[in-house]
């Protein structure tokens, strides 16, 4: 796995994460609900985000009616998530993490957004899933992104730069992220640079890490390794987005029966 727990992303600008990073939460967290209460896990169920972030998938879904733990290998990501939790909450919770060594048969489901495309090595890219079938109870649903290599690859060729400027109350922040495509590797090779403009002058921090997409193919491989199956395949979460119609690969899938969680990684 990429050591990506240095990057000023999830460290020095945890802070501003969710200002760079718009999403749209909560109707991405109304289709995830929709399947896993398709897949019989239903509110009240126990849930897992696995990398968790600034926790708003977490607290969405608990704000649904599930029972959420949050996962982050960032204590400052960890700590915003913390302070976002709506007060006297018992149904979600944040807490430092790996995610190669989680709690065994806890969860009905894990949602993990992005995070794979840390996974460099292939072996880390195994065990991951194994850890997540270790950690679901029996027939526990799994949902998760990743970014497909070829769209990337693709997209990355034709936009290798993002750039984004928002005012917050420390001053105006820019990041910037370039990235150049490893095509023989399947890597994307990022550069980024966040510069905060306040009172004092630009400060500027730089960083660069790697990242790994996945194929179809490969991810496959490892979910049925690991013992998932039943899977189905979206290009956003979105049930009307088509695989190929984007860059993402959203895969919902579901532990399979007869499988013992306690097995060896192999």
């Amino acid at each position: 796995m990429t050591n990506t727990t240095g990057r000023p992303f999830y460290t020095d600008y945890a802070w501003a994460f969710d200002l760079l990073i718009d999403r749209s939460v909560v109707k991405k967290c109304r289709a995830i609900a929709e399947w896993l209460i398709e897949r019989g896990v239903v509110p009240g169920a126990t849930l897992l985000d696995a990398g968790c972030g600034t926790g708003r998938y977490a607290i969405e879904l608990a704000r649904r009616g599930f029972i959420a733990d949050g996962v982050d290998r960032s204590p400052e990501l960890i700590a915003v998530a913390a302070q976002a939790t709506p007060d006297r909450s018992s149904a979600v919770s944040f807490r430092f993490g790996d995610l190669l060594e989680l709690p065994r048969a806890r969860y009905d489901a894990i949602l993990c957004r992005g995070v794979l495309n840390d996974f460099v090595d292939d072996d880390s890219r195994r065990r991951v899933f194994v850890s997540f079938a270790r950690a679901l109870r029996p027939r526990g649903v799994l949902i998760l992104d990743v970014r497909d290599w070829e769209a990337t690859k693709e997209r990355k060729l034709r936009e290798p730069l993002f750039r984004k400027s928002v005012e917050t109350d420390r001053g105006r922040l820019t990041f910037t992220s370039y990235t150049k495509v490893d095509t023989e590797r399947r890597e994307l090779l990022l550069s980024e640079t966040h510069v905060l403009f306040d009172d004092d002058g630009a400060h500027a921090s730089d960083y660069e890490f790697v990242m790994r997409c996945w194929t179809q193919a490969e991810l496959e491989s490892a979910l049925g390794h690991a013992g998932f199956g039943d899977i189905v395949r979206h290009g956003a979460y979105d049930a009307a987005v088509k695989m190929g119609e984007t860059d993402r690969l959203v895969v919902v899938c579901q532990l399979q029966s007869g499988v013992d969680p306690r097995a060896s990684i192999g």
